[in-house]
């Protein structure tokens, strides 16, 4: 978790100095906010390796450690919520940078007031929490480490269906496997198409999940072609590619980007195929519902699609089958993949 909290310092570093240089100092005095959390955090980092030491014993400690996680999942939902805002407008392509979607938030009225406010609540629950570390008397174990350059907190890669067995953890995601297989392989579902949401916030996990669902023993008898396709690393026409080779399908001669060329060439790889794809981190629906739904539609009945996402809305709008599957938040589970990632 301290490498979690020193890549989010980073980050916060990162985004005064560039809202300093674009003159947003006087905005909703977020900067001046900012400031202190950058500095609040990297404290906070200090104390992480004593804390997670005696947690195991000190149930004070337990719960000290348990409010920081929930100040960064809600760290990690405002900066999620601001690249999804960025996107959603089309100011920026999906492989932004760290600071730009936050830095658009701000600048934008209609979202700046909301985050500001969270930028602020958050800031405020970081005092309280710093505050009470004094109680433990943590030892600061920040001299004693070496410094180490942070990654970006936002670090977009591309996916795959290969499984690493070490990022794996816990039984949730053992429960939470059997009940996606179960509603994916069910017999007495007789829908055509049926789209299934994983809902959660960023590193909790559901990627992880994804890959159990697909490597499963049940889905790889159930379904005779099976598509993992990472979107957000993926133009339109990298995609219909994709979907078509994984089908072992043939791609037209000289149309390699022409998605009117891609289109039917897919719907032909995948005729009277029963197939299961995953859309893995889905920022918007239009992949599904402008150019994949149709040629997907030629597939033999009970086509099966797992989307991973964020945000509800996508799952709305991607017409999924609700309730959406929620990966939770806060438990050792999650937060361990999460650390894991980092």
């Amino acid at each position: 978790m301290a490498m979690v909290l020193d890549a989010f310092a980073s980050y916060l570093g990162d985004l005064l100095k560039q809202a300093a240089e674009e003159e947003l100092g006087m905005m909703l005095g977020v900067s001046g906010d900012i400031d202190k959390m950058g500095v609040k955090l990297g404290d906070l980092k200090n104390l992480l390796a004593d804390a997670e030491r005696r947690r195991i014993t000190d149930d004070g400690v337990q719960q000290w450690v348990t409010e920081l996680k929930r100040a960064m999942y809600e760290a990690t939902d405002i900066l999620d919520l601001c690249r999804f805002k960025a996107m959603e407008r089309g100011s920026s392509p999906p492989d932004m940078g760290c600071c730009n979607p936050l830095l658009f938030c701000l600048r934008n009225p209609r979202f700046s007031l909301e985050i500001g406010g969270r930028i602020k609540k958050l800031n405020l629950t970081l005092d309280s929490i710093k505050e009470r570390s004094a109680d433990f008397s943590f030892l600061n174990l920040g001299y004693y480490e070496d410094r180490m350059m942070a990654r970006p907190i936002a670090s977009y890669r591309k996916t795959n269906a290969v499984l690493e067995q070490s990022g794996v953890v816990g039984d949730q995601i053992e429960e939470d496997t059997r009940a996606l297989v179960e509603k994916l392989a069910n017999k007495n579902d007789t829908a055509d198409v049926m789209v299934v949401a994983v809902v959660g916030v960023g590193g909790i996990g559901k990627i992880t999940l994804a890959k159990k669902v697909f490597n499963d023993e049940a889905i790889q008898r159930w379904f005779n072609t099976k598509i993992w396709l990472s979107v957000t690393e993926f133009s339109e026409a990298e995609l219909l590619k994709t979907a078509i080779i994984t089908a072992k399908g043939k791609l037209p001669d000289g149309g390699a980007q022409d998605k009117s060329l891609l289109v039917p060439a897919l719907a032909v790889a995948i005729r009277d195929k029963k197939f299961f794809l995953v859309l893995d981190d889905m920022w918007g629906d239009n992949e599904w519902n402008n150019f994949l739904k149709d040629p997907f539609s030629y597939g033999a009945p009970g086509i099966r699609v797992l989307v991973t996402t964020r945000h509800g809305t996508v799952a709305r709008g991607l017409k999924a089958l609700h309730p959406y599957h929620h990966v939770d938040k806060l438990t050792e589970d999650a937060w361990s993949l999460l650390t894991k990632q980092v």
